[in-house]
């Protein structure tokens, strides 16, 4: 069972929002999610969004999350990520959408999206590149202690064909920035690899062995690996037969001033199987749904 401090997010507006709608008072307790779709997350074959209602993901999932329940199936929803959404309200937690054509702000009073109402931001396989603006409105939000899930895929992987694809993208946020080069301590390699490792970290940390249970291994189809700058980012899996050093690695985590970052180089591992009818999906959530909601709570500050 988890216990849940009281939630970070200390914005007014936000809260009473929340407040209205769920019902009871115990969401004073939950973290809050934001799920980004505004970097083109559904272009060509994907699909990550928690909920999409004819094409479009709404802010709120519908139907309302608040009429969640523990038998509540992932259908309820309708993305490639609907089951990773379910499962984070039914521990209580709030989730939302960042919906495609808003922007990515921090400590802006106008956007009612702001970053600053959230607990943790994910982005999965984004697909435009991130203005300078969101780049320091992203960073500065980690830095003051908020939590960032970065999803990314194999090199080659432009689904838009903009000539940016999600590894140019993530490194491009973390080299060409205001605030500072480097600021999480890794860096996406460009590499395309399948494979199922069990070359698992033996340091103890709440990600592979969490709340949620623990974890194995890790399937990559066609992903990318990550390299390590600093000892501030640790390893979670590396690929087989690899040392577990700095390179080659497929999962991480890593702090950065008051906040957290998880860093994955594959977006198959988290897909339900579930979406749009024309998008070709698998289900690889249920052998990694103990990774991520692991990942998600110790972003979270809950673990």
């Amino acid at each position: 069972m988890i216990t849940l401090t009281a939630c970070e997010a200390n914005n007014t507006s936000s809260q009473q929002k929340i407040a209205d709608t769920k019902a009871g008072n115990h969401l004073a307790a939950a973290r809050i999610f934001l799920f980004d779709d505004t970097k083109a997350e559904t272009a060509g074959n994907a699909d990550w969004v928690i909920d999409a209602d004819n094409g479009l993901a709404k802010r709120l999932p519908t139907p309302l999350q608040e009429n969640i329940t523990t038998s509540t199936p992932e259908t309820y929803w309708t993305g490639a990520l609907s089951s990773w959404g379910i499962a984070l309200v039914k521990l209580k937690q709030h989730v939302e959408t960042l919906q495609e054509n808003n922007h990515i702000t921090y400590n802006d009073v106008k956007n009612a999206q702001d970053l600053s109402h959230y607990n943790v931001f994910i982005v999965d396989e984004p697909n435009i590149r991130f203005t300078d603006d969101e780049k320091t409105a992203i960073i500065n939000f980690v830095k003051n202690g908020g939590g960032l899930f970065m999803i990314s895929d194999h090199n080659h992987s432009d689904r838009n064909n903009d000539g940016w694809d999600s590894p140019a993208i993530w490194n491009d946020l973390m080299n060409n920035n205001s605030i500072q080069k480097d600021p999480f301590g890794f860096f996406i390699y460009l590499t395309n690899i399948s494979q199922k490792s069990s070359n698992i970290t033996t340091v103890a940390n709440s990600i592979t062995q969490g709340s949620q249970g623990n974890i194995s291994s890790l399937q990559f189809n066609n992903g990318a690996t990550i390299t390590l700058t600093s000892s501030a980012a640790k390893g979670l899996f590396w690929m087989n037969n690899f040392s577990q050093n700095n390179i080659r690695v497929m999962a991480a985590y890593s702090t950065f001033g008051k906040g957290r970052i998880v860093v994955i180089g594959d977006s198959s591992p988290m897909d339900d199987g579930t979406g749009a009818n024309d998008n070709k999906l698998h289900n690889d959530w249920t052998n990694h749904s103990n990774f991520f909601m692991n990942a998600s709570l110790w972003l979270a500050k809950l673990q």
